[in-house]
């Protein structure tokens, strides 16, 4: 092992020992904010200025991985917020620690009360990831899954995504919000096929709720669109778009014969 791979494990041990302790200090007192265990002032500018960013963020991202295969979740919250300080534009980082607040941690909690608050701090994580890298369609997913798939689950969440202006300014519909945040991150390209399948599904639950038939058929269109791009740039889900579009034609030549 060379020196710069020893001072790198060294940064590295200092910074577990400082994420673990806030780890362990979250676990007792249940008050975690999604602010960094540690400033860039501390170990985190430390390794910015020491050249060892791009090794202790490898090595911070492998004990991270570790953490979530033993569901030490804590933990993992005080890591990954490690991981982004360091290095803010490490996209996987900000929308794993998002699913670890909204999914992971929150339904750790017996009120909808106490779930709303990590499903609310996932939310503003993923939303200050997505600024912070405004074109990483991993972190526009990720508020847009949360808001489509955590959300939507407890009508208390509803209310307080309505009444919210950090998540909310306009006070849109839950569902429009997950639309929006979809579509963003499927105007990033290349995108993740996730992207293309939760932005497909929000318009076909839309569709099933549009009361026209014009309504419904500007859903089904952009359905096709979706499609066509899966079928054009994901070859691996080539034959199931094949499939979808000829399922979406027949609607909607149903809805409109001449088209």
């Amino acid at each position: 092992m060379n020196w710069r791979a020893k001072i790198a494990l060294l940064i590295l041990a200092g910074l577990i020992v400082l994420s673990c302790f806030a780890g362990s200090s979250a676990r007792s007192v249940r008050n975690v904010t999604t602010e960094p265990a540690v400033s860039p002032s501390d170990f985190g500018g430390l390794v910015v200025l020491s050249g060892f960013r791009p090794i202790a963020v490898d090595l911070l991202w492998m004990r991270a991985e570790e953490l979530a295969r033993e569901r030490r979740y804590y933990e993992l919250l005080s890591l990954y917020n490690l991981i982004t300080t360091i290095d803010p534009h490490f996209e996987a980082a900000w929308a794993y620690n998002s699913f670890n607040l909204a999914f992971r941690l929150s339904v750790l909690e017996d009120t909808p009360e106490q779930r709303w608050r990590w499903i609310r701090e996932g939310l503003l994580y993923a939303i200050k990831g997505a600024r912070k890298n405004p074109d990483s369609d991993q972190a526009a997913f990720a508020v847009a899954w949360i808001f489509y798939y955590s959300v939507p689950q407890d009508e208390y969440y509803i209310s307080e995504v309505h009444a919210d202006r950090l998540l909310n300014p306009q006070g849109k519909p839950v569902m429009e919000l997950a639309r929006l945040w979809g579509e963003r991150a499927y105007e990033i390209k290349p995108h993740t096929i996730y992207v293309d399948w939760m932005l497909e599904t929000i318009y076909r639950n839309y569709g099933l709720r549009a009361s026209s038939r014009e309504v419904k058929l500007r859903y089904l269109r952009r359905r096709l669109d979706i499609w066509s791009y899966v079928k054009k740039h994901k070859p691996q889900a080539a034959k199931k778009a094949i499939e979808k579009m000829s399922q979406i034609r027949a609607q909607i030549a149903q809805l409109a014969p001449s088209d």
